[in-house]
């Protein structure tokens, strides 16, 4: 019996990510625009193979690296209005939410804004864990981009973050 598997929804704290990883943030040393572009592009390959929409929220004014980097549905960049943070824009858009069980927030701050997504039932995983999924796999040759066998790895993955949620009672994970 085959049966369609959920959208994942996964909200990324942008900066927070290209913090989390040294290239990305090298770049970000040079120029904030080079760094999301960078971050929008491994995105964009990881939405390929998956079904997954992804909401990446930046800190502050900023502009698209390009306007085709949206994929319409699945990925969508929001900046944040003056005097707002981007912890502030992802807990409103949890709290809007009709379930935030269903979404996934991706930071490593699991001080703020860990702790009050959990609060509200998102899962939340932290950067490097996600930057570590999100890594294009190399040396696949003939392999059957987007088969369901290629995504059940992310299935189980994700279903494992949800599953260690219900367990830990919401709470924080040992570490940062």
């Amino acid at each position: 019996m085959r049966y369609a598997l959920p959208v994942q929804k996964v909200i990324v704290d942008g900066y927070n990510v290209i913090h989390a990883d040294e290239s990305l943030k090298r770049m970000a040393a040079r120029g904030l625009e080079d760094a999301r572009g960078a971050l929008v592009a491994r995105l964009r390959d990881y939405l390929a193979e998956r079904s997954v929409s992804i909401t990446v929220v930046f800190d502050g004014a900023g502009r698209l690296t390009d306007v085709d980097v949206a994929v319409p549905g699945r990925l969508q960049l929001l900046f944040t209005a003056g005097g707002q943070t981007a912890d502030e824009m992802i807990l409103r858009i949890l709290e809007e939410s009709s379930n935030p069980r269903e979404y996934i927030v991706v930071t490593s701050d699991m001080t703020d804004i860990g702790r009050n997504a959990r609060a509200m039932g998102a899962c939340v995983v932290r950067s490097g864990e996600f930057l570590a999924r999100i890594r294009p796999k190399r040396g696949r040759p003939g392999s059957d981009r987007g088969s369901e066998r290629d995504s059940m790895p992310d299935v189980d993955f994700w279903l494992g973050q949800f599953e260690r949620d219900s367990k830990d009672g919401g709470g924080e994970p040992d570490g940062d």
